[in-house]
């Protein structure tokens, strides 16, 4: 009897000890999967038993400065058809479907289209989605026909109107890695979140096989069009300077050419062109180095027309004055190792500084740069806005570097002052130039309307006067006054800049520029033009020049 309560006693301890060990165990499963493994599994059911219907946000369009379309979104159809409301056979459906759907890329023949819709409707799903990208017209010939089960929803497709006007300006739209729509460079880029919107959504319950459960959960998220953007893009200045730059191109035999256009008191951008470019719209058929805009994203080496910049500055700071005369240009300046010449090795011994901006003189350059010093020479190119990006609204804008002046060597600094041995950018140079344009105030670029550009004190009025008319007379007296149009008053400066490759300049090919701004007293606007290695001549004098000025008595029409 003993024996036997014994093991009793034993059995319920070893109960007893079981029970809290169970119990343990059951909540740490419990804890497994409803806290560590809930929300994985929560979202495995909800994909099993929920459907999503991702309701498309319209683009907001890019407009011109006067409200025309420069990018903008069509409103197409996807149509779909829910198979459990068909009062027609499959077949019925194809045959008729042909007769009403126009072919496309996809399905390019009746054949073609027969085998697509076959394919489509032999899937088990009720739910089916059987062509996108339908235009109105489709959409009525389908709508016509009453066809019990086929249903219509809204689809977006981007394009450009102007082709490829203003490429490098827009960007383009393409699909991320997920597939999602995504503006790429330019504005399509920049404003990309601004552009987009917020897609909808519908979310329903569904049963196995995958019909809506009427009485089931039911959410609705409306779609947020995206907002549109009004440009500074002027679209008949736009179309002038791409066609006379496309012209200048062929006559000059130059590789690749940019012209932008400012408006001097606001900053506005009212042309950017660049070629070569390609089509926003069909952008896979292109090359993709022209995504980039070579005016915010392509740094050079200004060459002289970099040289006003630094007269001005010497001028401002009253370290010489429009005829204080170079002690230093009767003959080549050797630096080290290094020989730094006159473009054309004519020397003028005393040449005011009227004369050594008109004659483009090297060596008279050199004498101002040492009058400003490496420290203020360094300043002035942050005021002037180099080394920083300018802000304009363009995705892929670079910013390059400005040296301080305890970095700048003698032979540098010498180079710098006429405008080789330092990178900038188109944008930030006509930025800069315009500030002589503007009484000394710099003003950044935009190329948003309503946007107002910051503003900073670079120059006095008198130093910014000083100059301009220096660069009258340039214009006037210097290489490129054969080209320059009878009764327009211009302020001007040429420049022929040698391109650097791998470690040295090559002597054959160059950048020729001219930058400037019309009307001289007063202006309206401030122009850059560029050719990268024009054939007929090397010089900006011969190539960019005359092509500036056409380009300007086209605006001034």
């Amino acid at each position: 009897m003993l024996n036997k309560l014994g093991i009793t006693h034993n059995r319920l301890r070893v109960i007893t000890l079981l029970i809290p060990i169970i119990f343990l165990i059951l909540i740490l499963r419990l804890f497994y999967w409803m806290i560590l493994r809930g929300p994985e599994l929560q979202t495995k059911s909800d994909r099993q038993h929920q459907m999503v219907t991702v309701l498309k946000a319209k683009r907001g369009d890019i407009l011109d400065s006067e409200g025309g379309v420069l990018a903008g979104t069509k409103n197409l159809y996807h149509l779909f058809v829910y198979k459990p409301q068909l009062t027609v056979s499959k077949n019925d459906l194809i045959e008729q479907l042909l007769g009403l759907l126009t072919p496309d890329r996809e399905s390019s023949t009746e054949g073609d289209l027969r085998k697509y819709l076959q394919d489509r409707l032999s899937l088990s799903s009720n739910w089916i989605s059987l062509k996108h990208y339908l235009s109105l017209e489709d959409k009525e010939k389908v709508e016509n026909q009453k066809i019990a089960g086929l249903g219509f929803e809204d689809e977006y497709v981007r394009y450009y109107p102007e082709s490829s006007m203003a490429a490098q300006v827009l960007g383009f739209v393409g699909q991320d890695a997920a597939g999602q729509e995504q503006g790429y460079f330019g504005m399509e880029g920049y404003f990309d979140r601004i552009l987009k919107g917020r897609e909808g959504k519908i979310r329903t319950e569904k049963d196995g096989q995958g019909n809506p459960i009427l009485i089931g959960n039911y959410q609705f998220l409306h779609a947020v069009e995206g907002k549109s953007i009004n440009t500074t893009i002027n679209k008949k200045i736009q179309y002038i300077s791409e066609n006379l730059l496309k012209e200048g191109l062929d006559r000059y035999g130059a590789i690749a050419g940019e012209v932008i256009v400012m408006e001097v008191k606001t900053g506005k951008i009212r042309a950017m062109a660049a070629y070569p470019n390609y089509d926003p719209g069909k952008f896979s058929e292109f090359d993709n180095s022209t995504y980039k805009s070579p005016m915010a994203a392509d740094l050079f080496e200004p060459g002289s027309i970099f040289k006003p910049l630094v007269m001005a500055a010497a001028l401002n700071e009253k370290l010489v004055t429009p005829e204080t005369k170079c002690d230093i240009c009767s003959g080549p300046i050797t630096i080290g190792k290094y020989s730094i010449k006159t473009w054309d090795e004519k020397y003028r011994p005393f040449s005011t500084m009227i004369d050594v901006i008109v004659h483009s003189d090297n060596t008279g350059m050199v004498f101002v740069a040492r009058k400003l010093g490496p420290d203020k020479f360094s300043e002035y190119l942050k005021r002037y806005g180099f080394g920083q990006k300018s802000k304009i609204e363009i995705q892929e804008e670079v910013s390059g570097a400005v040296r301080e002046g305890k970095n700048i060597g003698e032979i540098d600094l010498a180079t710098n002052s006429f405008g080789q041995g330092i990178a900038v950018t188109p944008i930030q140079m006509i930025s800069a130039l315009n500030t002589i344009a503007n009484e000394g105030k710099y003003i950044s670029p935009t190329l948003i309307e309503g946007s107002r550009g910051v503003t900073r004190d670079v120059l006095s009025s008198v130093a910014a006067s000083e100059m301009t008319q220096i660069m009258v007379t340039a214009v006037d007296s210097g290489e490129a006054k054969w080209a320059k149009p009878v009764g327009l008053s211009v302020a001007g400066k040429t420049g022929t800049a040698q391109i650097p490759i791998e470690g040295h300049y090559d002597p054959k090919k160059t950048i020729a520029s001219f930058i400037g701004f019309f009307p001289a007293k007063n202006p309206r606007f401030t122009m850059l033009v560029s050719l990268r290695e024009p054939q007929t001549s090397q010089w900006g004098s011969e190539t960019a020049a005359p092509l500036w000025f056409s380009i300007a008595k086209q605006l001034l029409l």
